[in-house]
């Protein structure tokens, strides 16, 4: 197996990934995903919409968007052919980790695929590993590990953020055990910069300030909620 992810890894170095939670006749069927704390597992499927091109997939969690910390979860299988037209779950198996018990963490959930060859070859345990590449294509969505019994919700907690003025712009509270993540902001009608990862996402208990001269208007976010969809509030800020 380590040979097969040896030469995944070779052939992905080759052909540049694009980073998006769908593309082409690849994707995931999710844009977020959710681990309870106590799930024995979750399961998140895979597409290949293509007609003829079967793929060969890797999926597996990291702690970080680069793919470089790891995480104690478990991708099974790991490794598989995804055929044309078809679909494929994926199980994410917890390891036994300790995690904090008074808010959210945050993983990310990579699915990895290459065109394979278009039929199984015969006596190959690993159908598809031989097949010649011609692109690659990858997707990659959040997995929240949220543990039991923390007040209030999530919703809650996007709708309940906490604005105010400071020097140089304006800063946003997050006084939350969520993670929250913003699909955007503005302020008197002028749109406020999600530009880096800490501007598109506020951790639990953490706040940020978002440069800006509009310090004085209606206030008007939207959100992704836990189904993926977009949620929109508003508030006046003196």
């Amino acid at each position: 197996m380590s040979r097969i992810f040896s030469l995944f890894s070779v052939l992905l170095a080759w052909f540049p990934l694009l980073a998006v939670a769908q593309t082409g006749g690849f994707g995931i069927n999710a844009t977020r995903l959710i681990y309870p704390q106590g799930a024995d597992s979750i399961s998140v499927t895979v597409r290949n919409t293509m007609a003829t091109q079967p793929y060969l997939v890797q999926a597996r969690i990291s702690g970080s968007l680069d793919g470089n910390q790891p995480a104690p979860f478990q991708t099974r299988p790991p490794l598989f052919r995804l055929e044309p037209n078809s679909v494929n779950q994926i199980r994410i198996v917890a390891q036994g980790a300790t995690l904090p018990t008074d808010r959210e963490s945050v993983f990310y959930f990579h699915a990895s695929a290459i065109p394979a060859s278009t039929a199984p070859q015969a006596n190959n345990q690993q159908p598809g590993v031989h097949g010649a590449a011609q692109f690659g294509v990858g997707s990659i969505i959040k997995m929240f590990y949220r543990p039991n019994n923390l007040p209030s919700s999530s919703l809650a907690a996007q709708q309940n953020l906490q604005f105010s003025q400071v020097k140089g712009g304006v800063k946003v509270s997050n006084n939350s055990p969520y993670f929250v993540s913003f699909a955007s902001i503005s302020i008197g009608g002028q749109a406020l910069k999600l530009d880096t990862p800490a501007a598109l996402m506020l951790a639990p208990f953490s706040s940020h300030t978002y440069p800006t001269s509009k310090t004085q208007g209606v206030v008007q976010w939207k959100t992704i909620n836990d189904e993926g969809g977009i949620s929109a509030f508003n508030h006046n800020l003196p």
